[in-house]
C-alpha cells in the first residue's frame, strides 16, 4: 500500500525551509557580534598573552597620551597641538617622540615662499639692531609662550659686524684635517657636519650652502668623496661637484676654485629662485638658520624667519635631496637677538617635509639616538650644536 504526503505539507516545505535558513542567519550573526565583543574588550585588555595592536590611525591616536618637555615642563602633545601646531599652520600628523612628525593645513607655493620672504625684506631696517622683542610679535616668536625667553645682545650688523675671511686661501684648507678646518668655526661642534658628510657622501653632486662667513663647510663638502677625506691635496679632490653659497656678504673666491664655488646674495637668490628651484642634490647650513629673522645681522625682524628659510631651502632641493642641518639643540627658547634653541616644538616644524635620516656630535664619528634625554640634556639656554641629515619628501 502506498503511503501518500499530505497536501498541506507539499504547501509549507518551501516556508519551513526560508524559516530554518533565517534561524541560521540569526545564529551566525549573534556569534559575529559576540566576537566583535570579545575582540574589543582585548583591545582594551593589555594582558601580554593578546596579539600586539596594530599601528593607530590617525583617527585612532589619542595625543593625550604623549608628552615634550618644555620650559613649562611636561606637556602634552594635545595641548601643543591645540595652542601651538594649529596656531601656526601646523598639525600633529604622527607622535613620533622627541619630535613630533607634522603636517601643514595650506602649503604655500614656492612662489608664496619667496615672494613673501622678498616683501619682508624690504622694509627698511634700523642700523642698530632692535635690543627689545617687538611686543607685537612676542607670541609669534615664542610660540605662545611655550618657548622661553632671556636677553643676550649682538651687533653684527654687516656695515658694522664680522666680515667674510679665508676665501681666498682655500687651497691651504683643503689640505687641513677635519679638526683643524672645523677649528676655523670656532665651534668643536662644528665637526659633526664632517661626520654627517662622511656617511653620506656627496660625489658629484651640486648643493648650495646657507650663510658662510667662512668657507669651512665648502671645503668639507668638497673632500667628501668616494675616497674619502684626502689631506695634502687639492687637485682632483672627489667630493661635491659645485657649490653656490648664499651670504649677505661679497666673497673674494681664490681663482683657482671658482669653478667649483660661488657665491649669491639672499636678494638675488630670492628673485631667480625659479632657475634655482628643485635643481640641488644637497644643501648644508651650520650656525645659521638660528639667527634668521632676529635682527642681529642687520636682516628684517621675522618671527618665522628660520622657518621660511627650511621653506625656502626644500623648494630649492631636488625630491630625496639632502640637507645637512646644524642648529642648536635644547629645550625650546630664544636668547634675543642672539639665536633659538631647537626642542621638540620647534624642531617639528623645522622638519616638516623632510624625512630625518641620522643625527651626528662633533664626539664621534657614528650618529646617535637623539632622544628625548639627550635633547634636553643641557636644560634651557645650553649651546650645543649637532648636525642633522634630513632628506627631502
Amino acid at each position: 500500500m502506498r503511503l501518500y504526503v499530505p497536501i498541506f505539507c507539499h504547501r509549507l516545505f518551501p516556508i519551513l525551509v526560508l524559516v530554518g535558513l533565517l534561524t541560521m542567519l540569526l545564529i551566525l550573526l549573534a556569534r559575529n557580534d559576540v566576537t566583535k565583543i570579545r575582540s574589543s574588550s582585548d583591545s582594551a585588555d593589555n594582558s601580554p598573552q593578546q596579539p600586539p595592536k596594530m599601528a593607530p590611525t590617525d583617527s585612532e591616536v589619542d595625543l593625550n597620551e604623549y608628552n615634550v618637555k618644555t620650559h613649562k615642563g611636561y606637556v602634552t602633545l594635545q595641548e601643543l597641538n591645540e595652542k601651538v601646531f594649529k596656531q601656526f599652520g601646523y598639525e600633529i600628523k604622527k607622535p613620533t617622540l622627541p619630535v613630533p612628525t607634522l603636517r601643514m593645513l595650506n602649503e604655500p607655493t614656492c612662489d608664496m615662499v619667496f615672494s613673501e620672504w622678498l616683501r619682508i625684506s624690504q622694509v627698511p631696517q634700523p642700523e642698530i639692531p632692535p635690543k627689545q622683542l617687538p611686543v607685537d610679535h612676542a607670541d609669534e616668536f615664542l610660540l605662545n609662550g611655550y618657548t622661553a625667553l632671556s636677553p643676550l645682545y649682538f651687533n653684527d650688523h654687516s656695515k658694522t659686524g664680522d666680515h667674510p675671511r679665508n676665501w681666498d686661501k682655500i687651497s691651504d684648507l683643503i689640505k687641513l684635517g677635519k679638526t683643524e678646518i672645523a677649528a676655523i668655526a670656532y665651534l668643536a661642534e662644528s665637526e659633526s657636519m664632517y661626520n654627517a658628510m662622511n656617511d653620506y657622501r656627496l660625489d658629484e653632486m651640486s648643493g648650495f650652502v646657507v650663510g658662510s662667513m667662512q668657507p669651512w663647510v665648502e671645503v668639507m663638502a668638497l673632500k667628501h668623496g668616494e675616497q674619502g677625506f684626502q689631506k695634502n691635496s687639492s687637485q682632483n679632490i672627489p667630493g661635491a661637484k659645485r657649490i653656490l653659497t648664499v651670504e649677505y656678504n661679497q666673497l673674494n673666491i681664490q681663482e683657482e676654485f671658482k669653478d667649483r664655488l660661488s657665491s649669491i646674495l639672499p636678494v638675488d637668490f630670492v628673485k631667480n629662485w625659479q632657475q634655482y628651484a628643485g635643481t640641488f642634490d644637497f644643501a648644508a647650513s651650520f650656525s645659521s638658520i638660528e639667527h634668521s629673522g632676529l635682527g642681529r645681522y642687520g636682516d628684517p625682524i621675522d618671527p618665522i624667519g628660520d622657518l621660511r628659510e627650511m621653506m625656502k631651502i626644500k623648494c630649492m632641493l631636488k625630491k630625496g635631496g639632502l640637507l645637512f642641518l646644524g642648529v642648536p639643540y635644547g629645550t625650546d627658547a630664544l636668547h634675543y637677538n642672539a639665536h633659538r634653541y631647537y626642542g621638540s616644538i620647534r624642531l617639528a616644524m623645522m622638519f616638516y617635509g623632510f624625512e630625518w635620516l641620522a643625527t651626528y656630535s662633533g664626539e664621534s664619528e657614528e650618529p646617535f639616538d637623539l632622544n628625548s634625554e639627550r635633547l634636553h640634556s643641557g636644560g634651557v639656554f645650553k649651546l650645543i650644536h649637532y648636525t642633522t641629515v634630513l632628506r627631502k619628501l
